[in-house]
């Protein structure tokens, strides 16, 4: 075969959607009540579970970056405009020394994938948690 096989985006898509409501319902946290830093983190954190996500099926970064887009419009219910930034910004972060606490929490949210794949949700929402609560006015 001269192609690679292409993967089920929906179903993909489906996945990582359940598994941003689990990340909210673990640590507890209805994101609307948020403050816009602690929902910057949450999205941040979020975007650090999805892109590990995303490796670990071998998806390319246009993809992981697509489905980012997705569900963060539909966990977050951000604006077209808000979701494009945040996204993007969470992309820029990857790169070391643009935004060092970015990159911080995306590297968090990718040690959160292993602890929701693990099954590991209080442990999970203590990690996001205590990201919040290092923040003023805690969460």
């Amino acid at each position: 075969m001269f192609w690679k096989k292409k993967p089920d985006l929906a179903k993909v898509r489906a996945e990582q959607t359940k598994m941003a409501a689990g990340l909210l319902s673990a640590a507890r946290l209805q994101f609307p009540q948020l403050s816009r830093l602690h929902q910057a983190l949450v999205g941040t954190f979020l975007f650090g579970m999805l892109h590990a996500d995303g490796a670990i099926r071998g998806l390319e970064p246009a993809q992981i970056h697509a489905l980012a887009l997705i569900v963060f419009a539909e966990t977050f219910d951000y604006s077209s405009e808000l979701n494009a930034q945040a996204v993007q910004e969470c992309i820029n972060a990857t790169s070391p020394g643009y935004h060092d606490t970015m990159n911080a929490v995306i590297h968090r949210g990718i040690d959160g994938h292993r602890q929701y794949c693990q099954g590991q949700l209080s442990t999970l929402g203590e990690n996001l948690r205590s990201i919040l609560a290092h923040f003023e006015g805690g969460a």
